[in-house]
């Protein structure tokens, strides 16, 4: 199974991630850097699915530009599609890695959301 794997080259908690996923067996071609080429839409709506009661699960929230832009403030203001842009355009808003085959998506490095996702 080929994953599509969002973050950055040199992310050392990426490197590990992807380290722990080829271990069990999963594929993917390249790091797709999240700065220059964020998730798309679907894919980003994809993963706020999964914490519907809390939108901050898939943030950056200890990112520079999400202090930067005040959303701990008025992140909560904010409709579902206007975060899904927001996250689109600004992919260092993102937690990493952001990773999906297409069916199933998972968000960061902590270890249950890994191993609920990617068996």
């Amino acid at each position: 199974m080929k994953l599509k794997v969002y973050g950055l080259k040199q992310c050392s908690t990426t490197q590990k991630v992807i380290k722990a996923l080829q271990n069990k067996g999963y594929l993917f071609d390249e790091i797709i850097d999240i700065r220059e080429h964020p998730p798309t839409i679907e894919e980003i709506s994809q993963a706020l699915s999964l914490y519907p009661d809390n939108r901050r699960k898939i943030m950056n929230t200890s990112g520079a530009l999400y202090r930067e832009l005040g959303l701990k403030e008025t992140i909560d203001q904010l409709s579902e599609s206007e975060i899904m842009d927001l996250l689109a355009e600004n992919g260092m808003l993102i937690k990493r890695p952001f990773i999906t085959n297409g069916e199933k998506v998972s968000v960061g490095s902590r270890p249950e959301e890994l191993n609920r996702t990617w068996p």
